[in-house]
């Protein structure tokens, strides 16, 4: 037999301290390897491969949940596609189309550019399904002069021409298609479908009648068609859907450059009319949505968080001054349907548009009545600054004397203001 020594040397390598020398083939150099390091790095060779075996294992089977994940959301989408098309189907029978193309195509246009970033985001779900889903929406305005919209699976958008009319700006169609929208992609009906039922297809639809509106008419509608299922169930499921409609519909509002002041108008305009009708009619269990002067709140607490102006006159007429012109030297200024005073002069265009411009700016503030105030020569100061300067030629313009106009005008603004703060504290049931 060989001597180890004389084994070493015909294998190629030398014991030393028991350390292998390990020759390359060109005998150039070495490396020292011993033999527990040798047996370790084979262990950890093997304990390597069998954690990369159990990741592969693991990656696996999430990718197979993943895929079960993906095909139960599709299935989803096809189920309320084809429930929105039923249901569809049925309003397209008890609903005319509007005559109003011009209506038709503003809808449209919003709804699109609303429905490209819903489909392209996501957004938050307080209440419903908070899987992405994806919808080709579909807008159609129906020749109903109610202030109403509604919602169906798989992403049908009812809107009637009354609302088309009552909105006075795109912000706030915006808000209300917003709304509806997210009643959709966050799956509102399905959600229900889980929690109750015993409701057929045909009578849960039914129950998005009226959402955004508290009339009398479409909420009684909703009810004797539909049947509604129980006070408590109804009403806590419409709270939910609304509360999680109007936080996605605000956050989609944002996100498509939209002005989310619009929702807030919107309800706080509506929320005077129905006030109205709730004085008369006691809606009881036929409510199915919270009052607007809650979801107004909201919308403002949305706002000031995110640090947005609330500038009103941007986004409605109602809460706006604009410039009427009269004549060549004759510009009325409005607050909504009121008249405010009249500018003359040489250049009583140019001057109506800034006084109009700084009047909105201040009533966007939402001013006390007190904090209008009267100086001299018809200076009239906003929370001690100055406001607007009336001139001799305004007062000629309205045929009154520059004193008898400085508090015409200052009794005007204050009315102005007491009408804004009316519309504002009542629709929170101030």
């Amino acid at each position: 037999m060989l001597s180890n020594l004389a084994l070493a040397l015909v294998l190629g390598s030398t014991p030393h301290l028991g350390v292998a020398k390990t020759w390359c083939m060109d005998g150039s150099h070495w490396h020292a390897t011993s033999p527990f390091s040798m047996l370790q790095a084979s262990q950890t060779s093997q304990t390597s491969q069998t954690t990369e075996d159990k990741r592969t294992e693991a990656q696996k089977k999430a990718d197979a949940k993943a895929e079960r994940e993906l095909k139960k959301l599709e299935e989803d989408i096809l189920s309320d596609k084809k429930m929105g098309k039923e249901a569809a189907d049925y309003y397209d029978r008890e609903y005319k189309p509007t005559k109003d193309t011009a209506a038709q195509k503003r809808v449209e246009d919003i709804g699109e550019r609303l429905a490209l970033i819903v489909n392209a985001n996501e957004f938050p779900v307080l209440w419903g399904d908070k899987r992405h889903s994806e919808f080709e929406y579909k807008f159609k305005v129906v020749d109903n002069p109610d202030v109403n919209a509604f919602s169906l699976p798989g992403g049908y958008i009812y809107v009637y021409q009354g609302l088309v009319d009552f909105a006075q700006s795109d912000e706030e169609l915006a808000g209300v298609l917003a709304h509806e929208i997210c009643h959709a992609s966050q799956r509102h009906v399905a959600t229900l479908q889980k929690e109750q039922a015993k409701m057929s297809t045909i009578q849960i639809p039914l129950i998005l009648v009226g959402i955004l509106t508290g009339g009398a008419s479409s909420a009684l509608a909703a009810s004797t068609a539909g049947n509604l299922v129980g006070t408590a169930v109804t009403n806590g499921w419409s709270m939910k859907a609304e509360t999680s409609a109007d936080a996605g519909g605000y956050e989609l509002m944002v996100a498509a450059g939209y002005d989310p002041t619009g929702m807030l108008t919107f309800m706080e305009r509506l929320q005077v009319q129905q006030s109205i009708i709730e004085r008369t009619v006691d809606l009881g269990i036929f409510r199915t949505h919270p009052p607007s002067k809650e979801r107004a709140d909201r919308i403002e607490r949305f706002m000031r968080k995110d640090s947005l102006e609330i500038r009103r006159s941007r986004v409605t007429i109602e809460f706006r001054v604009l410039p009427k012109e009269v004549s060549e030297n004759k510009v009325d200024l409005y607050f909504g349907k009121k008249k405010l005073f009249s500018v003359g002069g040489d250049h009583p265009r140019e001057r109506a548009k800034e006084l109009a411009k700084k009047l909105n700016e201040f009533l966007d503030s939402v001013p006390e009545l007190f904090e209008v105030t009267t100086g001299e020569n018809g200076v009239i100061f906003g929370r001690s600054k100055t406001l607007i300067t009336l001139t001799e030629q305004d007062a000629a313009a309205n045929n009154v004397s520059l004193e008898k106009l400085q508090n015409d005008a200052s009794k005007a603004i204050r009315s102005s203001i007491f009408n804004l703060a009316y519309h504002i504290w009542d629709s929170r049931g101030g």
